[in-house]
């Protein structure tokens, strides 16, 4: 009797993770180069994750009804969470002024040198760290083009003491002044999937062999102008709402078969 409460309860967890990544995704609605996410659900059948033969066989205890009426683990079928993917859909652009603002008009990233490693992002907010480095808002250094499997710190892109405006093309190449100083390290990726968020607005991509970065051909840089988020707050506020009825869903299917197990306690063995 106590089956049809796990598939509730396992509704119920699925839910709340849903309600949790787009709650994360409109807290996040303002922030610059943000990519919202999404939950993957999937239908868990305990018959047919089991291992071993699943040959019906000949019944060795009393009959029972669903002995005549196989349901081959659809009693024990339970909703678990598959994972999260990320949405990379371009946001909107931002004009700024700020002639250090840059925004990605395509599905390129900016390379950058975290202490954790080579990140990607798309967020373009970027500054002079004290000695002249062009770095992110997080004080990681930005990256010019270079070799595969060149040193990171051999890309740093020194500005400090150069003479005249700064001015970025395009094609990512870095002036100050009339002085070409580097080309910025915009790259693309073939697939996607293998490129995974690792916090804040940096992502990794999980697969560098079968997957490696190629020069953003695709992409063009603008100055003075940043990429907005890509999370739509209607469509979120609208999801968020229907994940919520659906959670109530689960806790009210819940209750009903709680109050059921108690009728058979009390109930049915008094007679």
């Amino acid at each position: 009797m106590s089956k049809p409460l796990w598939p509730a309860v396992s509704g119920a967890v699925a839910r709340d993770m849903q309600v949790e990544v787009i709650s994360n995704n409109l807290a996040n609605v303002n922030t610059i180069g943000f990519k919202k996410d999404a939950v993957d659900f999937k239908e868990y059948l305990s018959r047919n994750e089991k291992e071993g033969d699943l040959a019906a066989d000949i019944p060795r205890s009393p009959i029972k009804d669903k002995d005549l009426y196989p349901l081959e683990g659809r009693d024990q079928s339970f909703v678990v969470v598959n994972g999260t993917h990320t949405s990379f859909k371009s946001g909107g652009m931002k004009v700024t002024d700020n002639p250090l603002d840059l925004a990605l008009n395509g599905p390129g990233f900016f390379e950058v040198a975290s202490p954790a490693g080579i990140r990607y992002t798309k967020s373009g907010a970027f500054k002079l760290s004290p000695d002249g480095r062009l770095v992110t808002s997080e004080g990681h250094p930005v990256l010019a083009k270079g070799d595969a499997g060149s040193d990171p710190a051999s890309r740093f892109i020194q500005l400090g003491g150069r003479e005249g405006g700064i001015h970025i093309n395009e094609a990512g190449e870095l002036y100050a002044g009339d002085t070409l100083v580097s080309p910025l390290s915009v790259v693309e990726f073939g697939d996607l999937k293998t490129v995974r968020k690792t916090g804040g607005l940096y992502f990794e991509n999980k697969n560098p062999v079968g997957n490696p970065p190629q020069n953003g051909v695709a992409t063009l840089v603008k100055q003075g102008m940043l990429e907005t988020s890509n999370v739509n707050p209607v469509e979120e506020i609208s999801n968020l709402i229907r994940a919520n009825r659906m959670f109530e869903q689960d806790l009210k299917a819940m209750k009903t078969v709680n109050e059921m197990l108690q009728r058979e306690v009390n109930d049915i063995g008094k007679l």
